[in-house]
């Protein structure tokens, strides 16, 4: 679903940042009339800059038959391997094993990561300006080329795969959809299937998992709904007529997890939901299913939680366990994934540059097992994750980013 203005926002963002590079070296002195020691007169260096050096988490995934940890970083457009074992108790920044990063990779303001570890193929999604799914074999690092590059609809967010059917499941926040693809697809290719529509109750979608033990998927939802645009053959437009359908109309919805049938399609009812006041979801994001304890762990952004559910429940139910407390140094989660094998719930912190541990059976205020960190304890996160617009507030003296 890629449209000619979503590729002309790509190469924009290319633009952009190629028009930066430039800037730099002529700052520094380079240009055909040869060395300068001044600037261009265009060039003018800002006096000063609110920027995060560090790399920021967002997805994460964990490989415990490779001993890996993936993290996706949308900061400095990147993917990081960690020891999965590895546990930084002096508060240093924890140096990856390796890092894939440079243009060439086609990693961009990326969000979630899952990874097959029986192909050794690390899958990551461009959120919210390149619209792409980016494939990477383990063995890249550096400034490497990609496996496949798919193109996706505009803000995927949430990705999983399915052995059973060998599909890729792709979340898009803005279309309220889950988006199955073939999970060799590459270049522009249609979707095998999609279930999206006003039945599906999706809204704002973003983490996924897939069961295929027992056959379901599960899909986080924000509770922004943007309506559903009907399909007029030239692409998604409001039907004709100043006032829209029911199913046209956006509003805001409480956050929730859907649960569908893996082979679920169109706009198909799901076959539970969790929603309500008793969940206590609040902007969930990444979401995973622990097979050992039959549940479902939620990172909750909102009120830096994760929330664990019995998977076999809908409607709006308590959870039944809650890490929470400032013992548990959750701060602003966004990733999450569950390692069977090891027994252990992994979480990324958007918010201070760290990914954090947990046992499976966790509860209450508890510490985390081991923390990896991407800068050293302390340092502080500006939280940009896309920032487009600034104001600034006279009265209080505050320049306001929306990202």
């Amino acid at each position: 679903m890629t449209t000619a203005r979503s590729k002309t926002k790509r190469v924009t963002g290319w633009a952009v940042a190629l028009t930066g590079i430039v800037s730099c070296a002529a700052l520094v002195g380079s240009s055909s009339e040869g060395h300068r020691s001044q600037p261009f007169p265009e060039d003018i260096p800002a006096a000063r800059m609110v920027a995060d050096p560090y790399s920021a988490l967002n997805g994460i995934a964990v490989d415990p038959q490779s001993n890996l940890v993936v993290a996706s970083d949308p900061n400095r457009k990147s993917l990081l391997f960690y020891d999965r074992s590895h546990n930084n108790n002096t508060g240093a920044q924890t140096v990856p094993m390796r890092q894939i990063i440079g243009p060439a990779t086609y990693i961009g303001m990326v969000a979630s990561v899952v990874v097959d570890s029986g192909r050794q193929e690390i899958y990551t999604a461009n959120n919210d300006i390149e619209d792409t799914v980016v494939v990477m074999p383990y063995a890249a690092k550096g400034n490497a080329k990609p496996a496949r590059v798919l193109s996706v609809p505009h803000q995927a967010w949430g990705l999983a795969l399915g052995r059973s059917t060998d599909e890729l499941a792709v979340t898009a926040e803005i279309f309220n959809a889950v988006v199955f693809y073939r999970r060799e697809a590459k270049g522009v290719e249609a979707p095998v299937r999609v279930i999206r529509g006003p039945r599906t109750r999706l809204a704002d979608p973003h983490g996924i998992y897939w069961d295929d033990a027992n056959g379901e998927i599960g899909v986080a939802s924000h509770g922004n709904f943007r309506g559903v645009l009907r399909n007029t053959g030239s692409g998604c437009s409001p039907a004709p007529g100043s006032v829209a359908t029911a199913e046209e109309s956006g509003e805001f919805r409480p956050p929730s997890i859907a649960i569908f049938s893996a082979k679920g399609k169109d706009d198909e009812k799901p076959l539970r939901v969790i929603e309500g006041d008793s969940t206590k979801l609040d902007w969930p994001m990444g979401i995973a299913e622990d097979s050992a304890h039959n549940t479902i762990a939620v990172s909750n952004n909102g009120d830096n939680s994760i929330l664990i559910f019995d998977r076999r429940r809908g409607g709006n139910v308590p959870p039944l366990r809650v890490i929470h407390g400032d013992r548990t140094g959750i701060n602003r989660p966004m990733g999450l994934a569950v390692d069977s094998q090891n027994g252990e719930i992994w979480i990324s912190n958007y918010g201070d540059h760290t990914a954090l541990a947990f046992d499976s059976g966790a509860d209450g205020n508890v510490a985390p097992k081991r923390v990896l960190r991407s800068a050293p304890a302390g340092t502080p996160s500006p939280g940009f994750g896309n920032p487009m617009a600034l104001a600034y507030d006279m009265k209080r003296d505050e320049i306001l980013v929306p990202n």
